[in-house]
């Protein structure tokens, strides 16, 4: 069995992606399986594969040479998607797994295998309501007459992955907070842009933003550690433990203001794919779901501790989200958002659950939340078919989302 990792200079530091995918295969792929536990491997050895650079050029000549030499072969994100096709369909025989992308339409031998986006964006609500309603409208020592939130998502613009995140950002805050109101915001960009992200910082700090909750990859970390060191904003961080990997656990200033963050555990979903593949029951040509789970140890989504922040995310708001991840494990509490559009069901006519801001300050056009656009951005895949940029960490755009509470209300 075969794990490739992502390129670039974090290799497996601790808290990387890479690190915890790579744990989950450790813990999967031992060289003698326990036998009666429904393995239908008696052994398994793993092979790491790691590209040079993060690029689409870097995993073309080193996963096609390797395919044949595994049974199975697991990627993770967009720039690895052309090769893992590539291999599949020069090895039919072969069964493939790709990690935070998406096929579509999915190809025969290959799982496309995704965390629930729409809970990442939901949990962060379900906290960022929290924290503005236990506020009272006294934010970082100062005195508002709104205690505000607001979450920073990575997403193709207007497109499924970012809408499952938004949307479900703003159905968590409304169910935490049954007074506040979600905005949302699109800046087209992923990467580091001082320039764009003073504008971002301006149009938060405009409406007195409290929380932030980023999903926003370099770009969101950026803009965070500014509105966090100079505007006393609090950040909750998404992938990662951000203020062990970004805040250098408590090393960067403003690491004091960092609640929590949404992590997305490539541990329990590559342990539990590869153990799937080692018992036989695991398939190609379909996308696989992995999301909350009230055993933290099984729960692909979950939230860190909250290190130094524990005076804001205090222990009875700690209590809450357990009992909401409990509900959400159970099917009780659901998000309201549909996988395919990325759109809220539970919005009324408007199909979002966020009013949209444009990066002016005011309202984009449909300010209600309506889309303009439902088309869904593509690119040929190497078969003449198409792939959908997809997850948590290959999103090409920037979503703000502000939820307003009105203190004493």
């Amino acid at each position: 069995m075969a794990l490739v990792l992502q390129g670039g200079p974090d290799g497996t530091k601790e808290g990387t992606e890479n690190a915890l995918a790579l744990q989950g295969a450790k813990d999967a792929c031992v060289g003698n399986l326990p036998v009666n536990q429904g393995f239908q491997y008696k052994t398994c050895t793993l092979q790491v594969l790691t590209p040079a650079s993060e690029a689409l050029g870097a995993y073309s000549g080193l996963i096609p040479a390797k395919a044949n030499e595994n049974d199975f072969m697991m990627a993770l994100g967009y720039f690895p998607s052309k090769a893992i096709q590539t291999a599949a369909n020069a090895n039919g025989n072969k069964l493939f797994a790709i990690a935070d992308f998406e096929f579509t339409p999915p190809v025969g031998n290959i799982a496309s295998v995704m965390y629930s986006e729409d809970q990442i964006g939901y949990l962060a609500g379900l906290l960022a309501g929290e924290v503005a309603k236990s506020r009272g409208g006294k934010v970082a020592g100062k005195s508002f007459r709104f205690s505000t939130v607001a979450s920073f998502v990575i997403g193709g613009v207007d497109q499924p992955s970012v809408r499952r995140q938004v949307n479900g950002f703003g159905s968590g805050v409304k169910i935490a907070c049954s007074t506040c109101q979600a905005y949302g915001v699109y800046a087209g960009t992923f990467e580091a842009d001082s320039k764009l992200s003073s504008t971002v910082s301006k149009l938060l700090v405009d409406r007195k933003v409290s929380v932030v909750f980023n999903a926003a990859s370099i770009f969101g970390t950026m803009t965070l550690k500014n509105l966090t060191t100079q505007q006393g904003v609090y950040a909750i961080g998404s992938g990662s433990d951000e203020w062990v990997t970004n805040w250098a656990y408590g090393s960067v200033p403003g690491s004091e203001h960092v609640l929590s963050s949404v992590v997305t555990d490539y541990t329990v979903l590559v342990r539990n794919v590869f153990q799937s593949v080692l018992r036989a029951n695991f398939t190609g040509g379909a996308t696989v779901f992995y999301g909350v789970n009230a055993d933290p140890a099984q729960s692909a989504i979950k939230l860190a501790p909250s290190h130094e922040a524990s005076g804001v995310y205090t222990a009875e708001i700690q209590n809450k989200m357990q009992g909401y991840v409990a509900d959400m494990a159970k099917g009780k509490l659901k998000t309201g958002v549909d996988h395919k559009s990325g759109d809220s069901r539970n919005s009324g006519a408007s199909s979002s659950s966020v009013e949209l801001l444009s990066l002016s300050g005011g309202s984009s056009p449909g300010g209600s939340g309506d889309h303009n656009s439902t088309t869904t951005p593509k690119q040929d895949s190497p078969s003449g078919g198409s792939v959908l940029y997809g997850g948590v960490g290959w999103m090409l755009g920037f979503v703000v989302v502000q939820a307003m509470f009105a203190a004493g209300l």
